[in-house]
């Protein structure tokens, strides 16, 4: 079905803004706030602003990441109308990465930043658009991997003609 990576990108994207709207709207710049103590050094939420692309890379590169988003995403909708009907797992991940990389667009295009709140102790701070892309790239490299295995052998069997002897 070609719906489905429209409706996972609408749902990755629906998700995504609205959690940066919450943070956003909740947490200045810079604050951090304790999810539960038993996390206290594992995980919490940091308001932080992101010029680059996803978990703080290339951060001078906006204008160009917005442009690559956008090129991205057109050459991903472009290809989803060659798949087969039976690639639901590769549609997904291609709509993961599609609703990701609008959700962190719009960010760029409007504040000229991307909102990360999402703080792995061990872990560069991150989004929902970030996590999308990660794991559609990682259900791509399981698929890939998976159709690159080669087929099993099977044991030769011995073909003998009608009225002969096997050896």
């Amino acid at each position: 079905m070609q719906l489905n990576l429209f409706l996972v990108a609408a749902v990755v994207l629906t998700i995504d803004q609205l959690s940066k709207w919450a943070v956003r709207s909740r947490m200045e710049i810079g604050e951090v706030v304790e999810i539960h103590p038993l996390l206290q050094d594992v995980f919490d939420l940091a308001h932080v602003t992101n010029s680059g692309s996803a978990f703080g890379m290339f951060k001078s590169g906006g204008a160009m990441l917005t442009v690559l988003a956008i090129l991205v995403s057109g050459a991903i909708v472009y290809y989803n109308r060659t798949l087969a009907v039976e690639q639901v797992w590769l549609r997904t991940a291609l709509g993961l990465q599609v609703g990701g990389a609008i959700g962190n667009m719009i960010d760029r295009l409007h504040q000229g930043y991307v909102t990360d709140f999402f703080h792995l102790h061990y872990w560069p701070v991150f989004n929902v658009a970030d996590a999308a892309i990660s794991i559609g790239v990682v259900i791509l490299v399981v698929l890939l991997r998976s159709e690159s295995k080669p087929a099993p052998r099977r044991p030769a069997v011995a073909v003998t003609e009608p009225g002969s002897t096997p050896e």
